[in-house]
C-alpha cells in the first residue's frame, strides 16, 4: 500500500490530492518501523525541490516525530536538510516555523536525539537558530529560543566531553565544552557558558514580557484581557517556562538569573490581572510532577468537584486526595479567571520547581535564597492578593529553607568539621523555624477562605514533617467538611497527623507553648512570612531523654490506629486504600518496637542503679541475668526493625507506578529502620559473654552479618565512606547477582537524605570507637562494662535518630487501585473435579493461571522475567472449607515480607543457575515456585509441584506471592490481589 501510495504522489496528481496521500501515508508510517524510513525520505524529497507541498511535508514530518521512538540514521538526514532550509533567506517563514518545530521534537522532545547529530554541523546549526530570533513571528521566536535551550540541556547530558566549539559571529559568544560543573554557584565564576545561558533565560523572559507589552499596547483593556484568554498563550507561557527549567536542572546557575528576570514579569501581569482579579480559584492547577530529576510544568483545565458532591465512598479508587476541591463557593462561582491569573501563579511555581531542583546542588540553594525572597516581595508589593495561595505559601517556605541552609553552611564552615555531632540541616531549630512559618500562612489561608489552598500546604507539611501546622489544618477542614463524602479521610488524616505532633513533643514539649502562641497571634497580612524568629537553640535545649516514654508511645500508637480505622470503615474491600492503611500499620510497627526498645534502656538503667544501690556489683548473677535478657531483648529489637526495613522494600517496589519523589522516601524509611537495626546489633559484642551464661539465645534469624548486609546494600556505590566504615566492622561479601538489586535506595541528594547519611556517618564513627575499645576485652572479662557502653551509645544516638522528621511520601495522597496480580490454581489432575485434592503421601500437582493488573495500563514497564512463590503450613489446617480473608491485617503482610524474601532466594539461584543449598526452610512449611513467560495480554501460564506428602489429613489454605524483573534489572513486586486456593488431603486409597 505504501508503495502504490508513494508511485500515486510522484505521479501526475494534483497538489490537493497529493497533500491529502502525504498525510495518509505519514498516518501509516508512523505506525511501523519498517515504512518510517522510506516515508521520512519521501517528505524530503518535497522539502528539496521547488514544491507547494513544503509545509505539508514539514506538518507531517512533525506528526511522525511525535511520541514516537526516533530512528537515528533518517534522523541525520533529516537534520542536515532542515539546517539547510532554515539557513536560507529564501525559505518561506511559515515553512521556517515548521522547520524549527521539527527540530524542537528532535531536541527538546520527550526522547532527544541530539547526539546523533554531527558535533561539526552545530556551529551552523545554533547560527541558524539564532538569525530566528530577529524573525518578525512571536511564534517563530519563541520556537528559537526553546531549540536553543534543548540543544544546551542535552548537549550537556549526552556530551559531557566535547571539545570546545567557538561560534564566530553569535551574539552570545557561544561555547559548548565540557559542561558546567556544580559549584559555579558557590564560586561566582562565570564561565563562558555561564553567560551564554544567562543571555538566552534572558531572553526567553524578554520574549515573555514583550508578548504581554504587545497586549496591553492595543490600548482596548477588555481586547487586551479576551486576548491574554486565549488556549494558545497560556500554552507559550507554559512551554517557555518548562523550557526556562531544564536549563535550571542542567545550569543551576539560571535560576537566580531566571527569577531576578521573572520579577519584571510578574509586574508587567499585575498591571493587567490588577483591575479583574477574581477571588474565585482556577480550575484545578496540578502541583509540579517530578520525572526522575526534571519536574516539568503541567496544568489541568478540568473542574474539580467540591468535597460535598455526590461522589459515593465506594467509589474512591482511581481518586487523587491530591488534587479534591475544597472551597465550595469557589465551585459554584461562574466567573471566568483571566490566565493572567495563571500565569503569576505559574512563575511562583517555577520558583518552587527551581528551589526544589538547586536543593540537589551543593551550594547553589543558598545563593538562591536572596532572588526568591525579593520575589516575594514583589508578589507582595505588586500582587498581595497571590499571597493566599499555596503556590506563595510553598515559595515562602523554600525560602525559609534556603536561609536555613546558609546559616547551617556558615556555621559548619566557621567550625570546621565536627566530631561531636553530626552537621544535618533539619535541626530542632530549623524545624520550629518551618513551623511557624507554616501556621502564620495556613492561618491567613483561612482567613481568606481559601480551603483548597490551606489543603494543599497541609499536604506540603506533611511531605515535610510539620506535624503541628497539619494537624491545625486538618482539623479545620474535618470541622468544616464533617458531613461531605470524604470526611473520613480528613479524620484520618488528623489522627495520624495528631500523632506525629505527639511524638515530637515526647522530645521537645517546650515547643508547644511557642506554637499554640503563634496560633493565638494575629499576624499583619502584609509581614513578610519569612522573617521569623530562627534562633530557638537556647529555647529547645537539648532534646528530652526517651526514657520512661514507652508507655506514651504505646498510647499514640493505639491512637494512630484509628487512622486506618477511619480509612477501614469507608472502604467496600480489603483492596482499596492499601497503599495508605499499609503506610499507617508500618509506621505503627515501628512506634511498638520504639516502645519495646525504651523500655529495654530503661529497664537497663534501673537495673544499673539498684546494682550500684544495693552494692549487688556489675558481676554478680543477678546483674549477669539482667544484662543477658537485656542483650536479648536488643537482639529482637534489631530483628525487627530489620524485617520493618525490607516491609518498607517491598512497600515501595509493591506500586510500580509511583513516583521518584515517593519511592526515596520510602527508600528513605527503610534505609533509618536498617541503619537503626544495625546500631543495635553491633552496640553490644555478644562474642565476649561467656558461655555459662547463654548469651546466644538469640533468635533463630537474627544475624549480624544479614544485618550488615543489609545496610551494606543499601550504600554501596552511593557513598565510599559509610561504605568504608562497614567494611572496618566485619568483612561484606559482594552481590553475586549485581544484575538485580532486592533493597531500596534512597536519592542521596535531597536534605534529608543527606542528613540520613550525615546521622549514619556519626554513628558509625562513635560505634567504631566503642569497638575498639572493648577490643582488648578477653570473652567473659567485663562483659557487662562493655554493654553498659553500648546502651550509653543507643540512649544518645536514638534522640538524634528521632529528631530527623518523620515524612509522608507524595504518593499517599494518590488513591489508584492495587497494582499488581490475580493467580487462579487448578488441580491438574482432571479426575478431582469437586476441588484441588491429593492423597496423603502424595505430591500436589497444580496448573497455575497468572494475570497481572495495572501493569500494562498505568506502567512503563518492559516486564522480562515473572516469578511466583506458592507455600502451605502444615500446621493451618483450616476448620471450614473455603473460608478466606480479604480484610487488611498486618500479619498478612508480614506473611508477604516473608513470602517475597523466598522469592528473591529463588530468582538469585534461577539467575546464577545455581540453589542456595545453606537456605534454611521454615519448620511445617513448604514452598513451591514457578515462572511465566510476559506476554502483552496480561496472561501467564505455568505449573508446579507442591510437595505436600508429609502433610496430615484436613484442609490447608495456599498463599502465594508474585514479582516481575524488568529489562532493566529493576524488581517490582505484584501484590495477591486473590486469596490462594484451599485443598484437602485425603486417606490414601492404597
Amino acid at each position: 500500500m505504501q508503495q502504490v501510495g508513494k508511485q500515486m504522489i510522484l505521479g501526475r496528481l494534483k497538489d490537493i490530492f497529493k497533500a491529502d496521500m502525504l498525510m495518509s501515508l505519514s498516518i501509516l508510517a508512523s505506525k511501523s518501523v519498517i515504512l518510517f524510513d522510506n516515508q521520512v525520505e519521501l517528505l524530503l524529497l518535497f522539502m528539496r525541490h521547488e514544491s507547494s507541498l513544503k509545509t505539508t511535508s514539514l506538518k507531517c514530518l512533525f506528526f511522525m516525530l511525535h511520541g514516537k521512538p526516533y530512528h537515528f540514521p533518517v534522523l541525520r538526514t533529516v537534520f542536515g536538510t532542515l539546517l539547510q532550509l532554515i539557513d536560507s533567506d529564501n525559505f518561506p517563514l511559515d515553512c521556517k516555523s515548521y522547520a524549527f518545530r521539527v527540530l524542537q521534537k528532535i531536541f527538546c522532545g520527550k526522547a532527544p536525539s541530539v547526539h546523533c547529530i554531527n558535533t561539526s554541523e552545530l556551529p551552523k546549526f545554533v547560527l541558524a537558530v539564532e538569525s530566528s530570533l530577529h524573525s518578525s513571528s512571536w511564534e517563530t521566536q519563541g520556537i528559537g529560543l526553546k531549540v536553543l535551550a534543548g540543544t544546551l540541556c542535552f548537549l550537556h547530558q549526552t556530551k559531557p566531553h566535547q571539545n570546545i566549539i567557538r561560534l564566530e559571529g553569535s551574539s552570545f559568544t557561544y561555547s559548548a565544552c565540557q559542561g558546567m560543573t556544580n559549584s559555579l554557584l558557590s564560586t561566582h565564576v562565570e564561565s563562558v557558558e555561564d553567560k551564554f545561558v544567562h543571555k538566552i533565560v534572558t531572553s526567553m523572559v524578554n520574549h515573555s514580557i514583550s508578548l504581554v507589552n504587545k497586549v496591553v499596547s492595543t490600548g482596548n483593556n477588555e481586547e487586551a484581557r479576551r486576548h491574554i484568554y486565549m488556549p494558545s498563550e497560556l500554552k507559550k507561557y507554559r512551554s517557555m517556562l518548562s523550557s526556562m527549567l531544564k536549563l535550571v536542572v542542567c545550569y543551576p546557575s539560571a535560576a537566580a538569573v531566571s527569577l531576578d528576570k521573572l520579577r519584571c514579569l510578574i509586574k508587567e501581569l499585575a498591571q493587567i490581572d490588577d483591575s479583574g482579579y477574581s477571588e474565585a480559584s482556577v480550575s484545578n492547577v496540578e502541583s509540579f510532577q517530578t520525572n526522575s530529576a526534571l519536574e516539568v510544568l503541567d496544568t489541568s483545565n478540568e473542574i474539580v468537584k467540591p468535597v460535598a458532591a455526590s461522589m459515593k465512598a465506594s467509589s474512591h479508587m482511581g481518586t487523587h486526595f491530591d488534587k479534591l476541591k475544597l472551597d465550595s463557593t469557589e465551585s459554584s462561582s461562574k466567573k471566568e479567571v483571566s490566565i493572567v491569573h495563571n500565569i503569576i501563579l505559574w512563575t511562583l511555581k517555577f520558583a518552587n520547581a527551581c528551589h526544589n531542583m538547586l536543593c540537589k546542588t551543593s551550594g547553589a540553594i543558598c545563593n538562591l535564597h536572596d532572588s526568591i525572597k525579593e520575589l516575594i516581595e514583589c508578589v507582595q508589593q505588586n500582587a498581595c492578593q497571590y499571597c493566599s495561595t499555596y503556590e506563595s505559601f510553598h515559595l515562602i517556605m523554600c525560602a525559609c529553607i534556603s536561609l536555613n541552609a546558609c546559616k547551617i553552611q556558615d556555621g559548619n564552615q566557621e567550625s570546621g568539621d565536627s566530631t561531636e555531632q553530626p552537621d544535618i540541616l533539619f535541626t530542632p531549630s530549623v524545624w520550629i523555624t518551618q513551623e511557624l512559618c507554616a501556621i502564620r500562612v495556613t492561618k491567613m489561608l483561612f482567613s481568606k477562605q481559601r480551603y483548597w489552598d490551606a489543603y494543599r500546604s497541609a499536604m506540603y507539611c506533611c511531605r515535610e514533617g510539620l506535624w503541628f501546622t497539619a494537624s491545625f489544618v486538618f482539623r479545620k477542614l474535618a470541622d468544616a467538611f464533617g458531613s461531605g463524602s470524604f470526611s473520613f479521610w480528613f479524620k484520618s488524616l488528623l489522627f495520624f497527623s495528631a500523632g506525629e505532633i505527639e511524638m515530637k513533643l515526647l522530645l521537645f514539649p517546650s515547643v508547644i507553648i511557642k506554637l499554640v502562641g503563634q496560633l493565638k497571634t494575629d499576624d499583619d497580612l502584609h509581614e513578610k512570612f519569612y522573617c521569623v524568629e530562627t534562633d530557638f537553640d537556647s529555647t529547645l535545649g537539648g532534646s528530652s531523654k526517651l526514657h520512661g516514654s514507652q508507655t506514651k508511645i504505646a498510647d499514640i500508637r493505639s491512637r494512630i490506629f484509628l487512622a486506618i480505622d477511619s480509612l477501614t470503615s469507608n472502604t467496600s474491600s480489603g483492596h482499596e486504600l492499601f497503599f495508605q492503611r499499609w503506610f499507617i500499620n508500618l509506621r505503627a510497627s515501628f512506634l511498638e518496637i520504639l516502645a519495646d526498645f525504651l523500655g529495654i534502656l530503661n529497664a537497663h538503667c534501673c537495673a544499673q542503679k539498684e546494682s550500684q544501690h544495693e552494692e549487688i556489683g556489675d558481676h554478680s548473677s543477678v546483674a549477669r541475668e539482667h544484662n543477658n535478657s537485656h542483650s536479648l531483648a536488643l537482639a529482637n529489637c534489631s530483628l525487627g526493625l530489620s524485617d520493618l526495613a525490607q516491609s518498607y522494600d517491598l512497600l515501595a517496589v509493591s506500586h510500580g507506578d509511583m513516583d521518584h519523589q515517593s519511592f526515596s522516601s520510602i527508600a528513605r524509611l527503610a534505609f533509618m529502620c536498617s541503619l537503626l537495626s544495625f546500631c543495635i546489633a553491633f552496640s553490644v559484642d555478644f562474642s565476649k559473654f561467656p558461655s555459662s551464661v547463654e548469651p546466644c539465645r538469640l533468635p533463630e534469624k537474627f544475624s549480624h552479618a544479614s544485618v550488615i548486609q543489609d545496610l551494606h546494600e543499601r550504600v554501596d556505590r552511593t557513598d565510599s565512606q559509610i561504605v568504608s566504615q562497614l567494611q572496618q566492622l566485619v568483612h561484606i561479601a559482594c552481590n553475586d547477582v549485581p544484575s538485580l538489586q532486592f533493597v531500596t535506595r534512597m536519592d542521596c541528594s535531597g536534605f534529608l537524605e543527606k542528613d540520613s547519611y550525615f546521622l549514619c556517618k556519626f554513628a558509625l564513627a562513635n560505634l567504631l570507637r566503642i569497638r575498639g575499645d572493648i577490643k582488648g576485652i578477653a570473652t567473659g572479662e567485663d562483659t557487662v562494662s562493655s554493654l553498659h557502653g553500648g546502651m550509653r551509645f543507643l540512649s544518645s544516638i536514638l534522640p538524634r535518630f528521632m529528631e530527623l522528621p518523620f515524612v509522608v511520601p507524595k504518593y499517599f495522597f494518590r488513591v489508584r487501585p492495587c497494582f499488581g496480580a490475580e493467580l487462579d490454581i487448578y488441580d491438574s489432575n482432571p479426575a478431582n473435579r469437586a476441588g484441588i485434592s491429593v492423597p496423603s503421601g502424595f505430591q500436589l500437582s497444580l496448573t497455575l493461571c497468572l494475570q497481572w493488573k495495572c501493569v500494562l495500563e498505568r506502567t512503563s514497564i518492559d516486564i522480562s522475567k515473572l516469578y511466583c512463590i506458592l507455600a502451605a503450613s502444615s500446621t493451618s489446617c483450616l476448620d471450614v472449607v473455603g473460608t478466606r480473608s480479604k480484610e487488611f491485617e498486618i500479619d498478612k503482610t508480614a506473611g508477604m515480607v516473608r513470602l517475597n524474601r523466598k522469592l528473591q532466594q529463588y530468582m538469585k539461584d534461577d539467575l546464577r543457575k545455581s540453589s542456595d543449598k545453606e537456605e534454611e526452610e521454615e519448620r511445617d512449611l513448604v514452598t513451591a515456585f514457578a515462572r511465566f513467560e510476559p506476554s502483552d495480554s496480561g496472561l501467564g501460564f505455568s505449573s508446579c509441584l507442591l510437595n505436600v506428602s508429609a502433610f496430615p489429613q484436613g484442609w490447608y489454605k495456599i498463599k502465594w506471592h508474585a514479582c516481575c524483573v524488568d529489562k532493566g534489572g529493576a524488581y517490582y513486586s505484584l501484590l495477591p490481589l486473590n486469596d490462594g486456593a484451599a485443598f484437602s488431603i485425603r486417606k490414601s486409597e492404597l
